[in-house]
């Protein structure tokens, strides 16, 4: 009787268990979301776990092309996606602070002298290489739903990659990626050479929960306030400053 009484104490005074936050993104999307348990998981992963290792909780990621990692947290498999545009999945719960500041560009053969001048001049191209389950904006995703026939639509692993060599090899005229996953990609593959014929405006992507998961609004409250703690710190422009970016402006404005 003694010994039941002091394991049900033991209980009682024990730490609540910590909940596991399973985020599902792409490895090719490094620097935001790299390979998963490797060294550097990439700083929208890291950016999670260090606000959410400080409340107590582990942080895992799971590797999952784009498409797929938001059918699966949509269904409630995984708890988040990495890098989120609000209009990708407006079903999602978003924290108030996003997670990374993106802007798309327009990427050519280094030898084209074409140049991008708002989503109507892509009708100048006969084809251009975008990824599936993308939001890339109001303006562009337009043109892509109403012009199918000029758009290549890639889903898999290693995208941004598998799109620069077709742009490479003359697959297509052009491809639209996120600036930071190109300029981290050329990194890897000193052989991509594409030229940047201009940008869309910056846009910001969030941590999306899991509209399935019961502490989904919980854990949006808690990356908003570790968000603007990492800020107050300095925590955020180290982070940053590991995988060669620099600190965004605060969003929205203070």
């Amino acid at each position: 009787m003694k010994a039941l009484i002091a394991s049900v104490a033991l209980l009682l005074t024990a730490p609540a268990r910590a909940d596991e936050i399973v985020i599902a993104s792409p490895a090719a999307w490094c620097p935001l979301s790299c390979q998963a348990g490797s060294a550097r998981e990439g700083f929208a992963v890291d950016i999670a776990r260090e606000i959410f290792t400080a409340a107590g909780h582990r942080v895992r990621l799971v590797n999952e092309p784009y498409s797929r990692a938001v059918l699966d947290v949509r269904a409630g498999v995984f708890t988040a996606t990495a890098s989120t545009f609000r209009e990708e999945a407006p079903d999602f719960v978003f924290p108030t602070q996003p997670i990374s500041r993106n802007r798309f560009c327009v990427y050519v053969p280094a030898d084209s002298t074409w140049t991008y001048r708002g989503a109507a001049s892509l009708s100048e191209l006969q084809r251009v290489g975008v990824i599936d389950g993308h939001a890339y904006g109001t303006a562009l995703d337009v043109i892509i739903r109403t012009s199918p026939q000029r758009f290549d639509v890639h889903a898999g692993d290693s995208l941004t990659e598998r799109l620069l060599r077709r742009l490479q090899e003359g697959g297509v005229d052009a491809v639209i990626e996120e600036e930071n996953v190109v300029a981290y990609t050329r990194q890897q593959h000193a052989d991509l050479a594409p030229r940047n014929a201009g940008c869309e405006a910056p846009n910001y992507a969030y941590l999306g929960f899991s509209p399935r998961h019961p502490k989904a609004q919980t854990y949006a409250r808690a990356f908003s306030d570790g968000m603007q703690k990492l800020r107050r710190t300095g925590r955020l422009k180290a982070i940053l400053a590991t995988y060669g970016l620099v600190e965004w402006p605060a969003w929205p404005p203070p």
